[in-house]
């Protein structure tokens, strides 16, 4: 509402209280309106701003004037005002919307000759009911239509999600199976081997301890430099090897071997971060095709032979399996050349 216009206010109000509705006003109208939400009121559209064109309306012993924009309005319900054996389109009602073809406000600053009310009671007392009786009688098909589209999708959703869901269970569940089935079997080996341990007599452990240990020792002072038992762990440490690669030979230094009753670590004496093309920076070789080996040879404890198998792991050199080229170990590497 106009907050300078009391007299256009009280009409308007007068109006809502006639109506059991509010009427929400707006001076000027987009040319097009876009759908919005209905709601419980009427809306009260000034006319699409623009120009004011003159309409000349008989009136008692001459003629008098208003100002119209843009011409009458042509969407909806036409409403009309008579003057004696003529009519003038002023307005129009659509659904709860009413359009005016003047300016209201300006209507009630300047009535001119012919009084607000004439013209008021003549449009807005034939548009305003119309548009009461829309929103009184509105069925809410379309929400409601929307409404039940969108619980359906909603549910069709989750249908799909739970089928989905059903699948990646199933999958887990037949992943697990195997797994489940690898781990019996694996313990039903642990079990065999347990027993074969426990039935050696510990002097025999003691005198195959005695030739595994002899074996490394032979393999000393190259390409074994050191032998120890260091807080739980084997330490083997490498005499400086050499890598050929492309008629290239690569000084990659000494290394340091830990292992465990499962586990080897390659560590780099020379310092470098990556011990070695196949060795991550944490110690962790990429045995490839090597690892079943090398798991056998650390099950049944010959380090000797473990040894010699990590040597040969550490004088090869594939180039697509590799974390660092093998240019990096090169004295004059420079990393802006990569």
């Amino acid at each position: 509402m106009h907050p300078c216009d009391p007299t256009m206010a009280a009409y308007l109000a007068d109006w809502q209280a006639k109506l059991n509705l509010t009427i929400r006003y707006q001076r000027w109208s987009a040319r097009y309106t876009e759908a919005a939400p209905f709601r419980r009121e009427i809306e009260l559209l000034g006319p699409i701003a623009g120009t004011a064109s003159e309409c000349r309306i008989p009136y008692k012993d001459g003629v008098t004037t208003v100002d119209l924009v843009n011409g009458r309005p042509h969407m909806g319900e036409p409403v009309e005002l008579a003057v004696g054996e003529q009519s003038f389109v002023l307005a129009s009602v659509e659904g709860r919307r009413v359009r005016l073809a003047f300016d209201l406000e300006h209507l009630f600053e300047v009535p001119g000759e012919i009084q607000p009310g004439l013209i008021l009671e003549a449009v807005l007392g034939a548009a305003l009911p119309l548009a009461a009786a829309y929103v009184q009688d509105y069925d809410w098909q379309r929400e409601r239509a929307e409404f039940s589209s969108w619980m359906v999708a909603s549910v069709d959703g989750m249908v799909r999600n739970w089928k989905n869901a059903i699948r990646d269970n199933e999958y887990e569940a037949n992943r697990l199976t195997s797994q489940i089935s690898g781990l019996v079997r694996k313990n039903g080996e642990l079990r065999e081997q347990i027993v074969a341990l426990e039935a050696t007599t510990r002097p025999a452990q003691e005198q195959k301890a005695a030739e595994e240990f002899a074996a490394l020792v032979k393999m000393m002072p190259s390409p074994v430099g050191s032998v120890e038992v260091d807080y739980g762990k084997l330490s083997i440490v490498l005499t400086p090897l050499t890598l050929e690669h492309d008629s290239t030979d690569y000084h990659m230094g000494s290394y340091t071997l830990t292992i465990t009753a499962d586990k080897v670590h390659i560590w780099s004496d020379a310092g470098f971060s990556y011990p070695h093309p196949h060795v991550s920076s944490d110690g962790v070789p990429c045995w490839g095709n090597l690892g079943p080996g090398i798991g056998k040879l650390l099950g049944e404890g010959q380090y000797a032979a473990l040894v010699s198998v990590i040597l040969e792991f550490l004088h090869s050199y594939n180039e697509r399996d590799a974390y660092r080229h093998i240019e990096t170990w090169d004295p004059d590497y420079n990393s802006d050349d990569d």
